[in-house]
């Protein structure tokens, strides 16, 4: 056999057990849904199935230089020893210049990443900027100071809108901040709105990291 399409069958073998777990633990919130029983009780967010990629998120960085790949393109040209598990990822998503209620999303956000204990460093948060001005200076230093392990991305509202509609999501960012969970291999399947608490997104993600050993 050929060292490239052994090499290539090893990344395939690597990836189908990988994301089998996050398939699983998706098909579980899938039948939580459909019988209203997830180990005794129902999933709190907002299931989006089929997920949409993450890109459809265009979340760039200051430089409007995209910050993820799709799995796909992630994958294209590696190796299986060169495969890097991403994590989860917990997106707080705004189009406002992030005054109280949002800087307070933020500090729960934080205080529930940290109260996931040994599970923390498989989940990263992040902050998308989409409103129409720039994040103010003081945000911008407090971000600095006091979430130094969140991560700040930009997006256009409009476009993060109608790419989350084609996949049967509508958000309504001029009135509403949402909370996304993206999972390792990129797949954004659920969400949460301002009338989630904290506590509910807690539940559904300890189960997510309970089933899925990926990420």
């Amino acid at each position: 056999m050929k060292p490239e399409l052994k090499s290539k069958l090893k990344l395939t073998f690597l990836l189908l057990i990988t994301a089998l777990p996050v398939t699983v633990a998706t098909f579980s919130f899938k039948s939580a849904l459909e019988t209203g029983s997830f180990g005794g009780s129902t999933n709190n967010g907002n299931l989006i199935l089929p997920p949409a990629d993450i890109t459809a998120l265009d979340m760039r960085d200051e430089s409007g230089d995209p910050q993820f790949k799709s799995f796909e393109e992630l994958i294209a040209g590696i190796d299986a020893d060169d495969y890097q598990t991403q994590p989860w990822l917990m997106v707080y998503v705004t189009a406002s210049d992030c005054e109280e209620s949002c800087l307070e999303r933020i500090h729960y956000l934080q205080q529930l990443h940290t109260r996931l204990g040994k599970h923390r460093p498989r989940v990263r948060r992040y902050f998308l900027h989409t409103a129409d001005q720039p994040i103010e200076e003081q945000n911008k230093q407090l971000f600095r100071e006091t979430y130094p392990s969140m991560g700040i991305a930009y997006g256009d509202r409009e476009r993060i809108t109608q790419n989350l509609a084609d996949a049967g999501v509508l958000l309504d960012l001029d009135n509403t901040s949402y909370v996304l969970l993206v999972d390792p291999v990129g797949n954004v399947m659920m969400y949460y709105t301002d009338q989630h608490g904290h506590e509910e997104i807690k539940v559904d993600l300890d189960r997510l990291l309970k089933y899925s050993a990926l990420g």
